[in-house]
């Protein structure tokens, strides 16, 4: 943390020396603090610009310090906010705009950014341009992702003798993380205003990195494992969109290259089973690097003719490519390598010393893929209109890997060896889906229409395994399998719009049908969904919005309409939510607002409670979280503004129902009961027309009920802040 702080500190005069120079600004709100229109008009005067030579300069930068106090549950603190005390930049902007549009590098360059210093995620974005030659676009974000919590992975371990089992760790789960991610995309575009033809060429690159736990089980013991992760990809495309008599054409070529050098290097580690009898590691080390390359085509038309019929057709193809090697090494005492027959009996398996432990796997795939769609829209009348889209993808997934294990054991006196090689495995999965949508809508009158129409799929899928089965450290031959699926779905939808009163909106839409899932479960899922929403506006200042979405989804305990045994699965979410924006007068602004979500699960599992089997077990998953929000923009005088907002979220969960394990058939229960507040108050004083001063305070208010873990997470976070804000051509 120290170490933190001071590199910020060392980084801050420089970036801000530039920041003042440039006008490069920065920009993030301490929290989600409300921004309404009426603010702009009250707080900043119009930004009128300053000239500079052929330019007009209109800048901001807003930059300060946020204090912070946490009591309670850290970890969790940081997994949901992880906001940091120290040196901040704010909401900032810089604009330069040519006077007569005839710029000498540029007519116009725009940058803003978000989020540095202190804060978990930032954002930098700029624009350049002189429109009939060129647009330069580009984004920078980076990514603080913490996740150490004791209700995620955090199982209650049982072991022989019992004195040895150890329950759910109060302070974290075994799967935590502290990672980053930086992300950027950058565009350029040749002749932007060009019809017949303009060039586009672009490049995103990513970077991940950062410390990992996982579990790992390895001969009789369970292991918690520190790895570090390691990624990085590169995206490179060029392309052209332009036109060709009466058609439009845009084409795109993309290159995308990957990598992940992630690792593990540990020394002794002990087994979470620390019964001395059992597996325990004097060292491991893993390596795992991976390497990807995926090449992407993309083409799409589009004309209108006799301003009747629009025709859309477009086509996608990539093939992607993977090639990685898995490299592990460990030695310790006493690990079983539950490999039959080995070590000679007698002696026993244990108590030993493992010399060296070692799995090498190496392997391939290859993922080509092509999807295209065709579609047509006929105004028939100036009050109907039909289209028709028709929709085929096809890909193939052809993967291989080959297989070696190797052990060496001393017991006692005596070292045995045994290892399998050559041991490989061949896959193919083949996928087809046709689909075919018809819809309609008819405008009745400016305020009365509807939709309507149908969707149609067909899907096919064959699978071939051959070769070893390679979960098991003496790999025995498969039996060849080859086999092949159909799949059918149907769908209906429709709605319509109304305007009963000149300032009352109502929408409606709903679909029904049967929607089918790739790889998992064959049998369709059987939903509707229905979505609600009405806007009623009497007046200027004030608006009333309603909005309900209801969807139901099932999986019926059936492969191919056959039912064979009981694993359905039925959820039912609801989402109701209502809203009121009301401004009596241009200093005063409210919005305040409500929403309810209902979510049912119930699904049908097989489980194991200890050691007893439960084949037709029900695992249930209830939600009932209220969402409450209020904000407020006054502005008290006419240099002073004050902004307060406040947010509360309960979620009552399962509520007073008790889960039975032990039952029969057994019920198991999920649910997540907590409060989650947050108000915050902000004033801001206009000291001078190139000066603002911002003084504020933010609260949050975490606490869970003690079903989520081992320990409630609860916490409390005080976050003062001030900032001041400097701005470039902004006028009284």
């Amino acid at each position: 943390m120290k170490r933190n702080a001071t590199n910020v500190l060392r980084f801050w005069p420089g970036l801000l020396a530039l920041m003042l120079m440039t006008g490069l600004a920065t920009a993030q709100q301490p929290s989600p603090s409300p921004k309404k229109a009426d603010e702009t008009k009250t707080d900043t005067p119009t930004e009128a610009g300053e000239e500079a030579g052929d330019y007009i300069v209109t800048s901001s930068l807003e930059f300060g310090y946020r204090g912070l106090s946490v009591d309670g549950n850290l970890n969790k603190y940081q997994s949901d906010l992880n906001y940091k005390a120290g040196p901040r930049l704010f909401d900032s902007s810089f604009l330069m705009k040519s006077t007569e549009g005839n710029g000498g590098l540029f007519d116009t360059l725009l940058i803003t950014s978000t989020g540095w210093g202190a804060d978990p995620q930032g954002n930098l974005r700029f624009s350049v341009e002189k429109p009939a030659w060129y647009r330069f676009d580009g984004t920078y974000r980076r990514f603080k992702y913490f996740r150490f919590l004791n209700s995620f992975a955090n199982p209650n371990w049982i072991f022989s003798p019992a004195s040895f089992s150890r329950p759910p760790n109060p302070v974290t789960g075994e799967h935590g993380y502290n990672s980053r991610v930086h992300l950027g995309d950058f565009d350029l575009t040749i002749l932007p205003k060009n019809e017949r033809i303009k060039f586009n060429v672009g490049y995103s690159p990513e970077r991940y990195s950062g410390p990992a736990f996982t579990n790992y089980h390895s001969g009789g013991n369970e292991f918690m494992l520190l790895s570090e992760l390691r990624s990085r990809a590169n995206d490179f495309r060029v392309g052209a969109d332009g036109k060709v008599g009466p058609f439009a054409f845009s084409f795109l070529q993309g290159f995308r290259r990957f990598r992940d050098d992630s690792f593990i290097d540990l020394g002794a580690t002990p087994g979470i089973n620390l019964n001395p009898a059992v597996a325990n590691l004097t060292s491991f080390n893993r390596d795992e690097p991976a390497r990807g390359s995926v090449n992407y085509t993309r083409f799409s038309l589009h004309t209108l003719i006799a301003k009747r019929l629009d025709i859309t057709a477009r086509i996608v193809h990539s093939r992607a490519t993977s090639n990685f090697s898995f490299v592990e090494s460990f030695t310790g005492r006493n690990l079983n390598p539950r490999i039959t027959g080995f070590p000679p009996s007698p002696p026993g398996a244990t108590p030993n010393i493992l010399n060296l432990g070692q799995y090498i796997l190496s392997g391939n795939s290859k993922r080509p893929n092509t999807l295209g769609d065709f579609g047509v829209t006929l105004r028939a009348t100036d009050k109907f209109r039909i289209s028709n889209t028709f929709r085929a993808e096809t890909f193939e997934i052809n993967g291989f890997a080959v297989f070696s294990d190797f052990f060496s054991l001393t017991l006692g006196t005596r070292t045995d060896t045994v290892g399998f090689s050559n041991r490989d495995v061949n896959t193919l999965t083949k996928y087809r889906k046709y689909q075919n949508t018809i819809e309609g809508d008819y405008q009745f009158s400016p305020r009365y229409s509807i939709h309507f129409g149908y969707r149609y799929a067909s899907r096919r899928v064959e699978e071939a395994i051959s070769g070893f089965n390679l979960g098991t450290n003496a790999p025995p031959a498969l039996t060849p399998d080859q086999h092949e699926e159909h799949n059918h779905t149907n769908v209906i939808f429709g709605g319509f719009k109304a305007r009963p009163l000149s300032d009352w909106t109502i929408y409606f839409d709903a679909e029904h049908g049967t929607a089918d899932n790739v790889f998992s479960r064959i049998g369709n899922y059987d939903y509707t969904n229905i979505r609600a929403k009405s806007r009623y506006k009497p007046n200027r200042k004030i608006s009333f919005n309603v909005a309900l979405i209801t969807k139901d989804n099932s999986n019926p305990s059936e492969i191919a309409g056959i039912s064979l045994q009981d694993f359905g699965v039925n959820v039912k979410s609801r989402v109701f939510t209502e809203s009121i924006d009301w401004a009596p007068n241009s200093r005063l602004s409210f919005s305040a607002g409500y929403s309810h979500h209902r979510i049912d699960s119930d699904s049908v599992i097989e489980y194991f409670f200890n050691g007893v089997r439960h084949p037709l077990g029900n695992s249930l998953y209830f939600m009932r979280n209220n969402f409450f929000y209020v904000d407020s923009v006054a502005q008290l005088v006419p240099r002073v503004t004050l902004y307060t907002s406040y947010r509360i979220n309960k979620d009552h969960g399962q509520g007073n129902r008790v889960a039975d394990p032990t039952g029969t058939p057994g019920t198991l229960i999920a649910s997540y009961p907590m409060s989650f507040q947050s108000p915050e108050a902000r004033l801001a004083i206009r000291v001078h027309h190139r000066l603002d001063w911002n003084i504020g305070y933010q609260y949050y208010n975490y606490n869970e009920s003690a079903l989520v873990g081992p320990r409630p997470q609860n916490y409390h976070a005080h976050l003062p802040y001030t900032s001041l804000r400097i701005y470039f051509g902004r006028r009284e």
